[in-house]
């Protein structure tokens, strides 16, 4: 590393793509640096294991031959979707968890990295979907510290993405985050009061880009058939075959963003040898439709759901490559016109806003009162609002009043754990009914931002304690006023489960 700089890097950890950003320091002037593969772009998501080997393939290379390689590996994608699986697999000898195989992906952000620029990405901040469960943070955790990552801190994407774009975005009151990438389309309804981001409404749909990329291949190799007079539908071409046809689809489609045609080349497409197609963007816009009907429908609804109505919505931030699509920009733009904001690089953004936080620590808050409703209904706050969850511990003592054979603790203080069945047979601890007994209640919120209690008689063996999670923990996240450099004002993260 060299002498004098300091790095800071923000990984956008996405279903389909991944997108590493580190920020330079030297003389505290910070520049952007994107980390992605040979076109610039982030990188897949994926990872290939041949079932015989056990060599492992990621990154842009198991993309782009991903048919060629589901023939002789073990191949995964959408690693964050299957984070909490328990399922092990024994490939080649080895056997495999779904931590795994998330850290064979760090891991090859890792290398990218280093293979750029010397550097080792030894910490990040990770950007994670809104509602990610406490199970798969833990695990995400997991998978980047296999592959000499530690994962500092975590923030919501489109916390991430309001972030990056702040000088723009600091005088809205309400914003929508519409990020469609690769994998999935999420669309989160964002409140700014002096200071305080919290998310109103998220929504989201599983169909994306990569989505397109298979229905535009597909459409194309219909057109290919019809002019050859050859009828072969296109899963039963060669796995290479349909790799290259999905690769030629996906440029296709960035092409069109900018032209009115697109040409595709393909030397050796099977049974159809040397093919050669012109592609008119009025094609490819009838081919597309369907899907951007729906997201502009997901971006409704999201407003809908957020009960503030269309006029109240001062911008829309348009990110993840998705969001590029030419016939959506149109339409988007009749509908919504100076609402509608285009950060410079959509595919980084949230990348980016993850590495600005890893560069302007802050700190988790509480955003909701956690306590215990007493044997005459009063109520004893553990956990208060607006208190510093780092590191945060708390013990209590109890007495029994009566000659009850255990301590039932009830909690409370969040909606969601009042209206809960559970709430009355949460934490029982056994007692031992004498007047000098004490239950000592230890509580904690760890790393991942559950809310852990720990509750044991003083006259009873550690094998008699009791535990209680609490998952669903809302946090804000805010920055120390002086260093924002913008406004002095705070930024918070409210994490809801979706």
């Amino acid at each position: 590393m060299a002498t004098g700089l300091k790095y800071y890097f923000g990984i956008d950890f996405g279903t389909t793509n991944s997108a590493t950003v580190g920020y330079v320091v030297m003389d505290q002037k910070p520049e952007a640096v994107k980390y992605g593969d040979g076109e610039g772009r982030p990188i897949p998501s994926v990872v290939a294991i041949d079932k015989t080997t056990g060599v492992v393939f990621a990154g842009r290379d198991a993309w782009d031959k991903k048919m060629e390689l589901s023939e002789s590996c073990e191949y995964i994608s959408s690693v964050k979707t299957i984070l909490d699986s328990e399922q092990i697999k024994t490939i080649a000898g080895r056997e495999w968890t779904a931590v795994d195989v998330a850290s064979e992906v760090f891991k090859h952000l890792k290398a990218n990295v280093h293979n750029r620029t010397g550097i080792d990405m030894e910490e990040a901040t990770v950007a994670i979907p809104v509602g990610f469960s406490a199970s798969k943070r833990a695990k995400l955790r997991e998978a980047a510290k296999k592959a000499g990552i530690h994962i500092s801190s975590f923030i919501s994407e489109p916390t991430a993405a309001f972030f990056a774009n702040y000088d723009e975005l600091k005088s809205s009151s309400v914003v929508a985050i519409f990020d469609w990438g690769g994998g999935t389309l999420d669309v989160s309804i964002l409140q700014h009061v002096n200071g305080k981001v919290s998310e109103l409404a998220t929504v989201g749909r599983g169909i994306a880009g990569d989505y397109i990329d298979d229905k535009i291949a597909k459409r194309i190799h219909a057109k290919i058939a019809r002019k050859k007079g050859v009828e072969m539908a296109f899963a039963d071409m060669p796995s290479s075959a349909q790799d290259m046809m999905r690769v030629r689809a996906e440029r296709a489609k960035r092409m069109l963003g900018d032209d009115d045609t697109a040409t595709i080349s393909i030397n050796n497409y099977g049974v159809y040898g040397a093919c050669r197609e012109t592609l008119e963007y009025d094609w490819f816009a009838d081919i597309v439709d369907p899907e951007v009907t729906m997201a502009m429908d997901c971006l409704e609804e999201a407003i809908r759901q957020s009960g503030v109505g269309l006029a109240n919505i001062d911008r829309i931030v348009m990110v993840g490559g998705s969001s590029n699509l030419r016939p959506l920009l149109e339409k988007m733009d009749d509908k919504y016109g100076d609402k509608l904001f285009f950060p410079e690089e959509t595919m980084w953004n949230v990348g980016q806003g993850a590495a600005m936080l890893a560069m302007t620590p802050g700190g988790y808050y509480a955003n909701q009162s956690i306590g215990i409703v007493l044997s005459d209904n009063a109520y004893y706050e553990i956990l208060k609002p607006d208190t510093p969850i780092r590191g945060w511990e708390h013990t209590c003592h109890f007495g029994i009043v009566d000659s009850s054979k255990e301590a039932r603790f009830v909690f409370g203080g969040s909606p969601d754990i009042e209206a809960s069945p559970e709430r009355y047979k949460t934490l029982s601890v056994p007692a031992y009914r004498f007047l000098q007994e004490q239950i000592v209640l230890n509580a904690s919120v760890d790393q991942n931002m559950v809310f852990t209690v720990v509750a044991g008689s003083n006259m009873q063996p550690a094998e008699f304690r009791r535990l209680w999670e609490y998952t669903q923990l809302k946090c804000y996240y805010k920055l120390p006023g002086k260093q924002v450099q913008h406004s002095g004002a705070g930024f918070y993260w409210t994490c809801h489960k979706r």
